[in-house]
């Protein structure tokens, strides 16, 4: 198969399914960090989780990619709280990031989640659907637990992947995001992948 018939039979979205939160969050800060550092015209959500001794959960910070700019998107309501702790301001304030970044029309967009804001029509949907529009590469992550509302959202416009270096990156040459030989000394491609997408011999 040629590289044309390829990226032909590529998607336009590439949703990473996980059940692992806090593996998932550092998988797609490194695909983005290391897509930046290539000078790959990248944009999107990646989260930092903040540990505290005496919090029973987290604190959650959201970078943008184009801009660097970071947002506390967790409010912290006491460790006997339950419920979503989202700040849905924050989330606001975010999706304005990701409107200007979309208008520099990135080569590819990496979104951390397909939440249970996402699941429910809110959040980054207008955003994935946006950039799916413009003809942007998108990689999402999305909880096993929202996978069936997420297959409802994205019909057949999405390839789906596990929490896979190789097959990632593979998909990222597919799509004429990356050549083959990049990101050799990246997190995310500590297996070097052939053009044809198959795996480098050790």
């Amino acid at each position: 198969m040629t590289a044309d018939a390829e990226t032909k039979n590529t998607r336009a979205i590439l949703a990473v399914v996980y059940t692992d939160g806090i593996a998932a969050d550092r998988f797609l800060a490194d695909l983005g960090y290391g897509l930046r550092d290539m000078g790959v015209h990248v944009a999107g959500l990646v989260q930092h989780n903040q540990f505290l001794r005496d919090r029973a959960k987290c604190d959650m910070d959201i970078e943008e990619l184009a801009s660097g700019d970071i947002l506390r998107i967790s409010e912290y309501r006491g460790n006997s709280a339950r419920g979503c702790r989202l700040d849905r301001s924050a989330l606001s304030d975010a999706l304005g990031l990701l409107k200007r970044a979309l208008a520099e029309e990135p080569a590819v967009l990496v979104l951390n989640k397909f939440g249970k804001v996402e699941a429910e029509g809110g959040g980054v949907r207008d955003t994935i659907a946006e950039a799916a529009e413009l003809g942007i590469a998108v990689v999402v992550g999305v909880p096993a637990r929202n996978l069936d509302q997420w297959r409802n959202f994205a019909g057949d416009l999405a390839d789906e992947s596990e929490l896979d270096q190789v097959r990632v990156k593979r998909w990222l040459v597919t799509r004429n995001i990356i050549q083959a030989c990049d990101m050799s000394g990246a997190t995310i491609s500590e297996i070097p992948v052939h053009a044809d997408g198959t795996e480098s011999p050790e």
